[in-house]
């Protein structure tokens, strides 16, 4: 059984291991997001994730998922299969998107690094994780949800319809050491009376 909880500041080795197998992992699949060490996720964006409470983990017991040798294993004994960051902060180019969801700053979360270890692919394992953070986010009294990903991202643009993240289109949207990309924006509204326009 797979479980949902945001990391601690001793699970952060197992954290930086983790997106350091996904970046080795992706190059030349169809879930190549082009990070790069050192650069996308950098260390210091996941460390001050992982002490802002930020990173949401999707962890379970060592021998639990099958073929989990390879799962960064945490202080507690349980493997980290998947992971994300959840914080208040869009990229450069979120100004200009017209969002469904009217907000102040700190009133939406954006979800960022969405990841899940190859080996636990079909799983359901990253659907898991994306409704622990729209279950996250309502829970902390959140408006929205917002993401972005690259127009190539079809697997998570799939993921991200199928968890009711509605498509806004494509817009200019500045990645780290990628420069200025036309990328693909979602959101998904959280609450009833959310000041929609």
């Amino acid at each position: 059984m797979v479980a949902y909880r945001f990391a601690h500041a001793d699970e952060f080795d197992a954290v930086l291991a983790f997106y350091s197998q996904m970046i080795d992992l992706m190059p030349g699949t169809d879930f190549d997001v082009c990070w790069k060490h050192g650069v996308h996720p950098s260390p210091a964006f996941l460390r001050e994730s992982v002490a802002a409470g930020g990173l949401l983990m999707g962890v379970a017991a060592a021998g639990e998922l099958a073929d989990d040798d390879g799962a960064p294993l945490l202080p507690s004994g349980e493997r980290l299969a998947s992971a994300m960051v959840l914080n208040g902060e869009g990229a450069p180019g979120y100004e200009g998107v017209s969002w469904l969801v009217d907000a102040a700053p700190g009133e939406t979360w954006v979800l960022h690094v969405v990841a899940t270890l190859p080996c636990f692919h079909g799983r359901g394992l990253a659907e898991g994780i994306v409704r622990a953070s729209i279950d996250a986010a309502r829970a902390a009294g959140k408006k929205s949800l917002r993401l972005d990903t690259f127009i190539t991202n079809k697997r998570g643009q799939r993921l991200y319809e199928k968890c009711g993240f509605q498509k806004l289109g494509d817009y200019p949207i500045a990645y780290d050491g990628l420069g200025i990309c036309s990328i693909r924006v979602y959101e998904l509204p959280l609450l009833a009376n959310d000041g929609r326009k």
